[in-house]
């Protein structure tokens, strides 16, 4: 009778790689709510929300902020700490603001209007990146993602989702549609 083991971090890559792969699924879902509701929805610029397109645009947050967050820390437990402290200090900086993001949307879903708690949007907005380029910095290295993948990750998560510009949304979702494809094979690859 002949037994195969499977190594606990052969188990732990995989499960972490599912993780990933899900919140890469919500992040694309989130974005594309939000760049799509963007593009060719009617939006309130003060005051109550008055179209439909508000509340997309503001409850998509929520698949976007939960799915990047996995994205981000699945990412992060696949490096298997070899991105250092940089990796966990940007990851730390992007969870704590992604959270206060994600709340804050959710408050003015339920409002019905756009709450705006003094600078934290702009400034939690700007933490995702500087989270990310944290992140991208310890990453630098360790050859799990294209070093074009983490220079371009960065700048492209802040304007292309919280940060939100135009069709930008959308040119993330392909990104984020890339890093979907070419995730799995780096790391079967390491």
């Amino acid at each position: 009778m002949t037994t195969t083991t499977i190594g606990a971090t052969t188990v732990a890559k995989a499960s972490w790689l599912r993780i990933t792969m899900v919140g890469l699924a919500l992040g694309i879902l989130g974005v594309l709510m939000m760049g799509l509701a963007m593009l060719f929805g009617q939006e309130t610029d003060e005051g109550p929300f008055q179209h439909t397109a508000d509340y997309i645009l503001t409850a998509s947050a929520l698949p976007q902020g939960v799915g990047l967050l996995l994205l981000t820390l699945g990412f992060h437990r696949l490096e298997g700490g070899l991105d250092g402290r940089l990796g966990r200090i940007g990851v730390w900086v992007y969870a704590l603001c992604m959270i206060e993001l994600v709340v804050q949307c959710m408050a003015s879903v339920v409002v019905g209007e756009e709450l705006i708690w003094g600078p934290l949007y702009p400034v939690c907005a700007l933490g995702l990146m500087i989270g990310l380029v944290l992140l991208a910095a310890g990453s630098w290295n360790v050859g799990l993602l294209p070093k074009w993948m983490l220079a371009v990750w960065p700048p492209l998560g802040l304007i292309g989702s919280f940060g939100g510009l135009g069709p930008v949304p959308l040119v993330f979702v392909a990104f984020l549609g890339v890093l979907a494809c070419v995730l799995p094979g780096r790391l079967n690859a390491r």
